[in-house]
């Protein structure tokens, strides 16, 4: 019995380990696919927010330099077509033109990114010039020293403009006696008409803004780092580029001309297209908006240039964000596994156990605690069967019923430990002796029944003799007494047969043997 005990404890523990894996797979399945459904939304969702911070800050950079461009419309207007400007172009009056001077530079003074501040007369002489020196401090030009500007462009568009509009210039370099000017100054001038109230044109207020303030908002507001932001024009110059030597070739003609739409045709191709977008690219993502470098004013605005803002987020730091994630996703993974493992070793010992436990109560429901061997209920279901077969097969069935002599008599002297070592030896010899295909059961206290299939009565005898003789042999070297026992064996003979009368005839046998034993035949 302690052998059959140890197979089924080695096959409950395969098959637990067996289902540990089982379910240990298909937890390990779930929890990746999980986290990949996680991690691929996570990541759509780093790109999504990217994509909505990038947009975010070049709506920022953009308001900003509009804002900036109206409040340098707002101060040009604020002086061109103030009454002390009609005043000192149209009766010439001393005291108004001292006013506006006064007025021109507290404005040239509020901002220091004003380099000139001209008021004009009708023939395109500065009446008014106030300009911003190197060492940021305002100078009025005295009157000897004032120019005619008729033949430049922006005065020439003045004379025949529209009354209340702004003019503005392109955003280029400053040039001074036909060169430009060293160090170089963006600048992008803003002119307005001013007309009398005849609506006859009598001259022209000109602001002649430092352009850097434009790129010191873009390069305050490029807040991410890595990231590079470009200005470029509309015939796809760098205004802004990520190095010096790429900024405002255009100015330039004699240099190799270095153009964004050179460099990247296809963001340039697509920057032509629409006013807003992102272009992904191997080296990484540029996003773009295009807009009117000019002022928001209650005036028309006319000539505004049209520019495009460039935003580039490289593709390392794209990289190094979902770098972050990916080792976030397998720590995750790393982190919850065992706890997979180890609920799914719980599961699997669970079930098994419960499975142990059921085969268990279902054993011990059907057999004798004591021996191991079926118990009377398990083996009349079973000799009911086999009587049913035999029939049918019209095969031999023997049984044999077995008493354990001198029970009482081992109890009473030496202990029913001793009792007990009796029935099991009586058990141990029966499992030695018998085929895998024949059952035995304890029927009663010290009583056995052995169901003998496909063997007739005769052979059942031949072996019910070698149990009783290795019995005896068993008390010997086990208590220095030989073990005795009783038995009777019986086959079906009739069709009748069943359970009780076949046990009843292998009960009366054994009764026939036992009286047999205490009293021999005297020869």
């Amino acid at each position: 019995m302690m052998e059959i005990t140890n197979s089924a404890k080695s096959h409950f523990t395969y098959t637990k380990y067996k289902r540990t894996f089982i379910y240990a797979t298909l937890l390990l399945a779930f929890l990746f696919i999980v986290i990949a459904a996680v991690y691929v939304f996570s990541r759509h969702n780093m790109a999504r927010e990217r994509e909505v911070t990038q947009y975010a800050e070049l709506a920022n950079i953009q308001n900003s330099l509009v804002s900036e461009l109206s409040i340098v419309g707002a101060d040009l207007v604020y002086y061109s077509h103030s009454q002390l400007a009609i005043s000192t172009l149209v009766d010439e009056s001393p005291t108004a033109k001292t006013y506006l001077t006064s007025l021109m530079y507290q404005i040239g003074d509020l901002h220091k990114h004003y380099d000139q501040v001209r008021l004009f007369n009708l023939d395109g002489d500065e009446v008014i010039r106030i300009d911003l020196d190197n060492d940021n401090s305002l100078k009025l030009i005295p009157d000897n020293k004032l120019q005619n500007k008729s033949d430049r462009y922006y005065f020439r568009d003045l004379v025949s403009a529209d009354p209340k509009v702004i003019y503005t210039s392109p955003f280029d370099l400053n040039i001074e006696h036909g060169k430009v000017e060293f160090p170089i100054k963006p600048t992008i001038r803003f002119a307005t008409p001013i007309h009398s109230k005849q609506g006859a044109f009598i001259g022209a207020g000109v602001i002649n803004y430092n352009g850097r303030k434009l790129i010191e908002i873009i390069e305050k507001l490029n807040i991410h780092k890595g990231d590079s932001a470009y200005l470029i024009n509309s015939d796809g110059y760098y205004l802004r580029g990520s190095h010096a030597y790429q900024e405002w070739r255009f100015m330039f003609p004699e240099q190799e001309q270095i153009r964004f739409a050179d460099d990247y045709p296809s963001i340039w191709q697509r920057m032509r297209q629409t006013d807003k977008a992102k272009v992904t690219t191997e080296a990484g993502e540029y996003y773009f908006s295009h807009f009117q470098l000019s002022p928001n004013s209650t005036f028309k605005v006319v000539n505004g240039e049209s520019v495009f803002l460039v935003m580039f987020v490289p593709h390392a730091k794209i990289e190094a964000a979902q770098k972050t994630l990916n080792i976030g996703t397998v720590l995750a993974f790393i982190l919850i596994a065992p706890m997979f493992i180890f609920l799914a070793y719980k599961l699997a010992s669970s079930q098994v156990e419960q499975n142990r436990l059921f085969k268990q109560l279902n054993f011990e429901a059907r057999h004798d605690a004591l021996t191991g061997l079926f118990n009377r209920q398990a083996i009349v279901d079973y000799l009911e069967k086999c009587i049913c077969s035999s029939q049918r097969r019209d095969a031999d069935l023997a049984v044999s019923f077995v008493d354990v002599n001198d029970l009482k008599k081992t109890n009473d002297q030496y202990g029913h430990e001793a009792g007990d070592e009796l029935i099991q030896g009586m058990a141990t010899v029966i499992n030695m002796s018998i085929r895998e295909c024949d059952y035995a059961a304890r029927i009663g206290g010290d009583e056995f029944l052995i169901v003998f299939v496909d063997c007739d009565e005769k052979n059942a005898n031949i072996v019910m003799q070698r149990i009783q003789s290795a019995y005896g042999v068993l008390g010997i070297s086990k208590t220095d007494r030989k073990w005795n026992m009783s038995f009777g064996c019986t086959q079906r003979l009739y069709e009748s047969d069943d359970v009780d009368s076949m046990i009843e005839r292998a009960d009366r046998a054994m009764y026939e043997h036992k009286a047999a034993q205490k009293n021999p035949p005297v020869s």
